[in-house]
């Protein structure tokens, strides 16, 4: 009976021991799988990371274009409403008038100044220095015009025509005179006389045609 017993026990130590190691063979696999899953989510963690980090820059760059593009609309606001502020030309080819025949008109020089072109034809008889009648209204037209500019140039034009049939010497002097003329005529009519400079250039500045080039041109800086 006693050596039963002692088979019985071997058996029950080795049917143990071998529960023990099935045991140990299966916290052993649980064990191998747990580190696997824990790598698995530290992988699919950092990606993550990565992805906000990714999301967060595209913020940041977006951020800044917004801010960027805020500040070109309101300056471009800023512009648009001093551009609305602020005066319009006047009309000159469109509302100066067109008398002698179309023959007067108005073009730009310069950014703040603007030019009268009035044939001499329409102001003066042929190698004279007086006014028509009819000269005076066409002076009247812009009368208000030359009350409100800071100054005044008057310009004296001619053709390259020698002088033949008056007291005049030269071209240079005809146009001068007449320049003059313009300026007393527009002085009787209350423009200061300070602001009034007048000059005779003859022929050194012709025109497409002998016509186009007797004029007196009238600078107005405002």
């Amino acid at each position: 009976m006693i050596g039963q017993d002692v088979n019985v026990l071997k058996i029950g130590a080795r049917l143990l021991g071998l529960g023990v190691l099935a045991a140990g063979l299966v916290l052993g696999g649980c064990n191998n799988k747990l580190k696997e899953e824990n790598e698995a989510l530290k992988t699919e963690a950092a990606e993550l990371r990565e992805k906000v980090n990714s999301v967060d820059s595209e913020k940041a760059a977006l951020a800044t274009q917004t801010q960027q593009l805020q500040s070109q609309n309101a300056q471009l606001q800023s512009e648009l409403a001093s551009a609305r502020q602020a005066p319009a030309a006047p009309g000159w080819n469109g509302d100066a008038g067109t008398g002698g025949g179309g023959r007067s008109g108005g073009t730009v020089r310069e950014p703040r100044e603007r030019m009268i072109e009035i044939s001499s034809d329409v102001l003066f008889g042929s190698g004279s220095a007086t006014l028509k009648p009819d000269a005076r209204k066409e002076l009247d037209k812009y009368m208000s015009r030359f009350k409100s500019a800071s100054t005044i140039r008057i310009e004296g034009h001619t053709d390259s025509d020698p002088i033949k049939k008056s007291k005049w010497g030269s071209n240079q002097a005809l146009s001068k005179a007449r320049a003059d003329a313009v300026k007393t005529y527009i002085v009787s009519r209350g423009v200061s006389s300070s602001k009034i400079d007048t000059v005779g250039k003859g022929a050194s500045e012709p025109k497409g045609s002998k016509a186009a080039s007797r004029r007196v041109d009238i600078v107005l800086a405002e």
